[in-house]
């Protein structure tokens, strides 16, 4: 999937804490929590979401278990361009939801990144690729033996936020947003026009504008 010019243009202009700040005036809690944090700090991501949960064995009977090769063809068949977002309740400090093999596919088909509500494992070989990975932190172990399937292509809860497939994932230092599909290009446009005054106040502010007077012009006092 390649993003139009004009969507382009808006996410190269906005940030995540502009985009966030929009989505909160419209009643929208966009973001992700801040244990979702980028693995490189100068990375930028953005792109639809592939919905990917796992819960612990013991909380999902054998039979309603999906087969790990679901995943892998989720991961293999996302359009370019498209976002990874895995969740992995119980996966806090028990077994990574990302690793080095499957950031090698992504990277080859040209994914924009992933999302993990829960560890990951391999960091330097994803950092080596260049791939976009947000995630609560490291862990050694695999899945196996501790988490099972449960869904692909699903609504999902990741880091505290409704992931539908389809939305849009936002990423960079701040940290991660989800934007609704629907409302994408109205959204970013307004983050970037948010992102610009934002600049334009901190000119204002190192070239000797009080910080009051700056956030009165704002209107944000």
């Amino acid at each position: 999937m390649t993003l139009s010019l004009e969507l382009a243009s808006y996410v190269d202009r906005a940030t995540t804490s502009s985009t966030s700040d929009v989505l909160m005036k419209r009643g929208v809690r966009g973001y992700m929590r801040q244990h979702v944090r980028p693995l490189d700090m100068r990375c930028k991501m953005f792109g639809p979401a592939v919905t990917i949960e796992r819960v612990p064995l013991e909380d999902l009977e054998e039979t309603r278990r999906l087969p790990n090769a679901e995943m892998i063809a989720a991961i293999e068949t996302a359009p370019a361009g498209s976002v990874i977002v895995s969740a992995g309740r119980g996966a806090e400090e028990e077994a990574a939801l990302w690793g080095g093999l499957l950031a090698a596919a992504a990277h080859r088909n040209r994914l924009a990144g992933t999302v993990s509500d829960g560890p990951i494992r391999d960091p330097l070989e994803i950092l080596e690729l260049k791939q976009p990975c947000f995630t609560t932190g490291c862990a050694p172990p695999g899945q196996a033996g501790l988490l099972a399937l449960k869904s692909v292509g699903r609504p999902i809860q990741c880091g505290g936020a409704m992931v539908n497939p389809g939305d849009y994932i936002f990423g960079d230092s701040n940290g991660v947003v989800v934007i609704p599909n629907g409302q994408v290009l109205e959204i970013m446009k307004a983050a970037a026009d948010v992102e610009a005054g934002d600049q334009e106040a901190a000119a204002l502010i190192l070239a000797g504008t009080s910080l009051p007077e700056t956030m009165r012009k704002l209107g944000r006092i």
